[in-house]
């Protein structure tokens, strides 16, 4: 994809003023405590909708609702003894839109995450300072693997010249990777993170109503994978109450 259609993609679904205040709004609310501000980007396979999509075209089918964009915040908890630490998350996700013999197809998602995180090479540690105060190697201190259950809500919308479809379905799934904090300072922790995500069956009902709209009505269900890259900004707040 090149430069100009990253650009163009970047600025039609990510509104960063409402991002920023957000944001703001947030890290105010929870006061003296710990929160991260979470983006990824990534792509995802939606099988049984793309194939229903292109099931009359004979063309490669490699970009339908392919790419995704996530911006999330969390909270930060962990274990007294252990370092397992647990960052709730709520996120949205945009999808690039596809159009396919004249149907524009549309998809977003409000998520629920709760992502626990294991250091297995510092699992002893039972000091709940930043990575930036913690003795040794960065690798050590730092790596971790991460696994979250996962709630999404997806928003859809299939639209020609004729109709415009709207729906909702609810999907549970299970995203997992690996990170590394990288300690800034006593305040600020930057994570990079490899993801890869699975979801249950989505169904998208009255789909055919759009596609074909002299043939009986039928409700469309796909599997949902995706891989994508993120980075989380961790903010400490409480830098004065930590225990060692």
């Amino acid at each position: 994809m090149s430069a100009a259609k990253n650009y163009s993609f970047f600025k039609k679904y990510i509104p960063m003023k409402q991002a920023v205040l957000c944001v703001l709004i947030f890290t105010a609310i929870l006061g003296h405590t710990q929160v991260g501000i979470r983006y990824g980007y990534g792509s995802s396979s939606f099988d049984g909708w793309e194939g229903h999509a292109y099931r009359l075209i004979d063309v490669s089918r490699t970009d339908f609702l392919n790419r995704n964009m996530h911006f999330g915040v969390d909270y930060w908890f962990r274990l007294k003894k252990r370092r397992i630490e647990f960052l709730p998350e709520l996120s949205y996700t945009r999808f690039s839109s596809s159009t396919v013999t004249d149907i524009n197809y549309a998809l977003s998602s409000a998520n629920f995450y709760f992502n626990v995180q294991v250091y297995l090479l510092d699992l002893q540690e039972d000091c709940d300072c930043p990575t930036f105060s913690k003795q040794g190697p960065t690798l050590n201190k730092g790596f971790f693997v991460h696994i979250a259950p996962s709630v999404r809500y997806f928003m859809q919308k299939a639209e020609s010249t004729a109709l415009s479809l709207t729906g909702n379905t609810l999907g549970f799934g299970i995203r997992g990777g690996i990170g590394l904090d990288i300690g800034l300072s006593d305040f600020i922790t930057i994570t990079p993170m490899l993801n890869v995500e699975r979801t249950t069956r989505l169904d998208w009902k009255n789909l055919t109503l759009v596609t074909e709209p002299d043939q009986p009505v039928q409700t469309i269900s796909s599997d949902h994978s995706a891989f994508s890259g993120a980075i989380r900004l961790g903010l400490r707040l409480n830098k004065g109450k930590r225990r060692r």
